[in-house]
C-alpha cells in the first residue's frame, strides 16, 4: 500500500476569522478548532506566563485583557504604522501599535514588541497544527489568499508569515478569485461574467470573472482594503457611545475594557440583526461601584441605516468601478456572488440588489468560501488562469 498523498492546505487569513481547508481523498475537509468550528477567531493573546494563546481561547480574553490580546493583525501585515489600515486598527484597539524603522508595523504587548508578520505566523501555525491533528499527518505546504489590492510588500510579508509557520507557500491568490473557484463546479451563471462581491471582516474585494473551459479567468479586480465588517462594528459602537454620552454625559471610549466589550457586543448584535429585525444590546460592567456602566438597549435594523450607509455605499462604488474596468455592463453580468461574513448584513444585500439587478448567488457559508477555493486551487492549480 502506497504512502498517503501529500496534503496542501488552502488558507484564508482573515481580519476577524481565519479558515484552512484541504482536499483529502477527493473530498473537501476543514481544519477544525477545539470547538469543532472551521472559522477560527484571528486573535492572539500574550499571557503573563505560559504559552501564547491563539483562536477561541485568546478571543475569550479580549474583554478582560484587551491591551495584550491582538486582533485584526491582517490590517498590519506588510503595512507601516501610519498606513490607513493601521490607523483604522489603532482606532478600535487597546494594544499599542508601533512603527518599525523602514518596515511594517508592530504591536507592543507585555511580552515586548512583535512584528505583524510574526503575529500572523502564529495564526497560520495554529491552523497548520489543527489541520495536522485532523488529518493525522505532517503538513508543510499551503496556498494563501490576500485582498485584491495587496501590494507586493503585503504578498511578500504573507509568504514570510507562512514560512515562519512552517509552510512552503506554493501560491498566493486574491480572495474573491478563490471564492469564485469555490463555485466553479456549479457555474449556474453560464458563460456570462460573474461579479464576486467579497465583503470580509477587514477588506472589501470585488472581481469580475468568467468561466471558460472549466477554468476561471479574471477580467478585472478592485476593492477597498480599509473597509470591512470591523468598521461596521466600530460605527455601531460609536453610535452606542454617542447615545451614552448624550444621556449620561459619560465617554465610554476612554475606558479600554468597557470600549472593547461594547465593540464585541456590537459584532454579536450585528450578526443577530442579519436574521432578526431587532436584537438586544447588553453590556454589564461588574467592576464595582463607580466603574460600572450597565448598558441595555433594544436595537432595530433601521437604527443602523445611517451609521452604516457610507460604508455600504463605499463597497457599491468599488464594485461599480470594478465592473466598469472589466468593460462590461451590469446587464451583461450573469450573476452576483456574495461571499464574506459582511455579506450577511441585510443592508448590504439590499444595496447590492439595487445597484446590480442581476441574480444573486448567496453562499451557504460565505465565511469559508475563500478557504474552500484556496483548497481546490491547492489540489488543482489550473482551475484559475495565471
Amino acid at each position: 500500500m502506497g504512502a498517503p498523498s501529500e496534503i496542501v492546505l488552502g488558507i484564508d487569513l482573515g481580519t476577524s476569522y481565519s479558515s484552512a481547508a484541504a482536499m483529502v481523498n477527493g473530498r473537501l475537509h476543514f481544519a477544525l478548532d477545539s470547538r469543532g468550528e472551521a472559522c477560527v477567531p484571528s486573535v492572539v493573546h500574550f499571557p503573563r506566563s505560559g504559552p501564547i494563546l491563539v483562536g477561541a481561547d485568546a478571543d475569550r480574553l479580549r474583554s478582560s485583557d484587551p491591551a495584550n490580546t491582538v486582533f485584526g493583525i491582517k490590517r498590519l501585515v506588510g503595512h507601516s504604522a501610519d498606513s490607513p489600515a493601521a490607523r483604522l486598527l489603532d482606532a478600535c484597539s487597546a494594544f499599542k501599535i508601533k512603527a518599525q524603522p523602514g518596515g511594517e508595523a508592530a504591536v507592543v504587548v507585555r511580552s515586548g514588541e512583535h512584528g505583524a508578520t510574526e503575529v500572523a505566523a502564529l495564526i497560520l501555525r495554529h491552523l497548520r497544527e489543527r489541520a495536522e491533528a485532523r488529518f493525522q499527518r505532517p503538513i508543510g505546504k499551503a496556498v494563501l489568499t490576500v485582498p485584491v489590492g495587496a501590494t507586493q510588500g503585503v504578498r511578500e510579508a504573507m509568504a514570510r508569515a507562512g514560512r515562519i509557520a512552517g509552510l512552503e507557500v506554493l501560491r498566493i491568490v486574491s480572495e474573491p478569485c478563490a471564492g469564485a473557484v469555490a463555485r466553479l463546479g456549479n457555474a449556474s451563471w453560464g458563460a456570462a461574467p460573474l461579479l464576486v462581491y467579497d465583503f470580509g471582516g477587514g477588506t472589501f474585494d470585488a472581481a469580475v470573472v468568467q468561466s471558460q473551459a472549466k477554468q476561471l479567468r479574471v477580467l478585472s479586480a478592485g476593492g477597498d482594503d480599509c473597509l470591512g465588517g470591523d468598521d461596521f462594528d466600530l460605527a455601531f459602537a460609536r453610535w452606542i457611545a454617542n447615545g451614552v454620552h448624550r444621556t449620561r454625559s459619560v465617554d465610554v471610549t476612554l475606558d479600554a475594557i468597557l470600549w472593547d466589550r461594547i465593540q464585541r457586543q456590537c459584532e454579536l448584535v450585528k450578526r443577530a440583526l442579519s436574521s432578526s429585525s431587532e436584537a438586544r444590546f447588553q453590556v454589564k460592567d461588574e467592576r464595582g461601584a463607580g466603574a460600572g456602566q450597565h448598558l441595555d438597549y433594544m436595537v432595530r435594523r433601521e437604527h443602523l441605516v445611517q451609521p452604516w450607509s457610507e460604508l455600504v455605499q463605499r463597497s457599491v462604488a468599488a464594485a461599480v468601478e470594478t465592473v466598469r474596468a472589466a468593460g462590461v455592463e451590469t446587464k451583461d453580468l450573469g450573476a452576483i456572488l456574495l461571499i464574506g461574513g459582511t455579506s450577511y448584513v441585510p443592508q448590504v444585500r439590499a444595496a447590492v440588489a439595487q445597484a446590480f439587478p442581476r441574480p444573486c448567488i448567496i453562499e451557504e457559508d460565505p465565511q469559508t468560501a475563500v478557504a474552500r477555493g484556496a483548497a481546490l486551487l491547492a489540489a488543482a492549480p489550473d482551475l484559475l488562469a495565471a
